[in-house]
């Protein structure tokens, strides 16, 4: 197994395993382009991954939650695995390399929505220290249908949500 950078020339691999995984589990049913994928996502934060044949069998990335300098830390994590290689470890590593990355960078915050039927992509998430934050009801419209959506977040050491408090005062009604 391998993981490496994506790259330009991957994106017909790329492609396919998104195609293969459209639907209400992923909570998407539209294919973008190269050009829409490439801009949607961070540069520094884009794998494959290949087995020994050198065949990309999967791929994770990160995408902005916002534009806005307040959430430059905060990133949406995106990983598919083409369902051939199920099971074998590779969305691990996927995963594994990308929130190291996400360290490194100083990310803050990682997440990402979960349909409730994924409930493999759950457990991964947990293995990183994800968080199950909420379910967001009839978030996501997938061929017309309206879907739920599971919301994790994983905090970079030292961000944990539960250690957090709030300083701002409220100011009392008058």
């Amino acid at each position: 197994m391998h993981i490496r950078p994506l790259l330009a020339r991957d994106w017909a691999d790329v492609s396919a395993i998104m195609a293969g995984s459209l639907g209400p589990v992923v909570l998407d049913d539209e294919l973008p382009t190269w050009e829409q994928w490439d801009e949607r996502y961070l540069p520094a934060h884009r794998l494959v991954a290949a087995n020994r044949e050198g065949r990309v069998t999967g791929w994770a990335a990160l995408e902005p939650v916002s534009n806005r300098p307040a959430f430059a830390g905060v990133a949406h994590v995106a990983a598919f695995v083409d369902p051939a290689y199920r099971g074998q470890g590779f969305g691990h590593h996927l995963l594994a390399n990308l929130v190291a990355g996400a360290d490194e960078a100083g990310l803050w915050t990682l997440q990402a929505y979960v349909s409730p039927q994924n409930l493999a992509a759950g457990q991964l998430l947990r293995q990183f220290s994800f968080r199950t934050v909420g379910r967001r009801e009839r978030l996501a419209l997938v061929g017309g249908v309206w879907h739920d959506a599971v919301l994790f977040e994983r905090r970079a050491h030292g961000q944990s949500a539960e250690e957090e408090t709030l300083t701002q005062e409220i100011p009392e009604a008058s």
